[in-house]
């Protein structure tokens, strides 16, 4: 007869989602509460993702990926890029803010959105950093409360990328 455990441990992905979800609730980080909030242990956590930072970088491929899925849903333009890129900082604020604490930079999801980025700057990398520090520039006044003009930007985007 095999024995299988009643009380087993929730799988990598629930787990990843679950660590998302208390993060966004406001959530103290710790190891030991993010066990006890998805019902398991420290240990799984640190043979799962090989301690607190693999966690964290299962938290950038999770979100990561999710991002380059949209992105290749997005109409391809530049005021659309702008306005997806706006609205995923507001609406993931506090993660984007945790993911720095924890040494992650700000832009922490390029690996994963890169090739959606080539396609929307038709390959041209240096399109793509411009763009890539115009939003960064307008994601930390947006981060210190300064009011920004949206439509100034989008202007100073494609003029910028002509």
């Amino acid at each position: 007869m095999i024995k299988t455990r009643k009380n087993a441990a929730p799988s990598k992905e629930s787990m990843v989602e679950m660590t998302i979800q208390y993060i966004l609730d406001g959530g103290e980080w710790s190891l030991r509460k993010l066990a006890a909030h998805c019902g398991t242990t420290t240990k799984v956590f640190y043979t799962r993702f090989d301690g607190e930072y693999g966690l964290v970088d299962e938290i950038v491929k999770f979100i990561g990926e999710r991002k380059a899925k949209q992105y290749q849903e997005l109409e391809q333009t530049i005021a659309a890029f702008y306005r997806f890129e706006i609205d995923f900082y507001y609406d993931n604020q506090i993660l984007i803010q945790f993911l720095e604490s924890k040494g992650r930079g700000a832009n922490p999801f390029m690996l994963y959105i890169r090739d959606a980025y080539m396609s929307l700057f038709d390959g041209d990398i240096n399109k793509m950093i411009f763009a890539g520090t115009v939003m960064l520039g307008a994601q930390s006044m947006l981060a210190r409360d300064i009011q920004v003009e949206h439509e100034v930007i989008i202007q100073y985007l494609t003029k910028g990328l002509q």
